[in-house]
């Protein structure tokens, strides 16, 4: 009896002690070994978006001539913002109606850029594409949640988590992102501890509006009630510690 009720109480020692294994990222990864990822992960245009467009050129007439100006109250800065329309398009100065659905921001900007010189309007244009009021969203147990701007053509579910201050050890390491996809919204879920599952994602690559979503984990879980995360806090694992030596006491006697 006694052999038995010491052999449990150092079973629940190690217990208390014991770290936890689905913390780190990327577990199995192997150093020196190359990992392949998806062939493109560049951000593309979409209904519904908007990009700020400015043309260049030595010339001040021709570049107000294809360039829009409103300007921003709260700040006194001038923007350029195009919309795109239910079919892909934007509606520039001078060229007209373009059709830049599913283009990159290098893309539209080579088009326009092509479109000038094609058109004998300049020789000499220089056309900045970039991204305006475009997010992602990061929510749950991360240390900063909400909406983050993007500012780059190709942005990992890593990088995105990093923006949002990483996430909490609370939060669980297997995650999901929600994908607006045509009238559909798709879930993908990914192992963040696994480099399989993280990498061969279709999801590995964050878009525009993809809502990423970290759930709490067990003992955040039990937090939500009074008593629900008392076995594990150091206290309750001292009070069984201590009961158990009052019985083996009790019983050598």
């Amino acid at each position: 009896m006694k052999r038995n009720l010491l052999l449990l109480f150092g079973i629940m020692l190690l217990a208390a002690c014991k770290t936890p294994q689905d913390v780190a990222y990327l577990q199995d990864i192997q150093p020196g070994i190359t990992i392949q990822t998806q062939v493109d992960g560049t951000i593309r245009f979409q209904p519904g978006d908007k990009l700020s467009i400015i043309v260049h050129s030595r010339d001040p007439q021709l570049m107000n001539l294809f360039n829009i100006s409103n300007v921003n109250s709260a700040n006194g800065s001038n923007h350029r913002y195009y919309s795109v329309d239910s079919n892909g398009q934007i509606d520039f100065p001078v060229l007209g109606l373009l059709s830049i659905k599913g283009m990159s921001r290098e893309e539209v900007a080579r088009t326009i850029k092509y479109q000038i010189i094609a058109g004998n309007l300049c020789n000499d244009p220089v056309v900045i594409v970039e991204f305006a009021n475009m997010t992602y969203s990061v929510l749950g147990e991360v240390k900063r949640p909400g909406e983050v701007q993007i500012d780059k053509d190709q942005i990992t579910i890593l990088e995105a988590l990093s923006k949002a201050g990483d996430l909490d050890i609370q939060g669980m390491r297997k995650i999901k992102v929600l994908r607006q996809e045509g009238g559909n919204q798709t879930p993908y879920e990914m192992d963040l501890t696994n480099v399989k599952s993280v990498y061969s994602s279709p999801a590995y690559y964050i878009r525009q509006h993809d809502v990423v979503m970290v759930e709490p984990n067990e003992m955040r879980k039990r937090q939500t009630t009074a008593t629900g995360s008392s076995s594990y806090t150091p206290g309750f694992w001292m009070s069984i510690a201590s009961f158990v030596a009052s019985m083996v006491i009790l019983i050598t006697k």
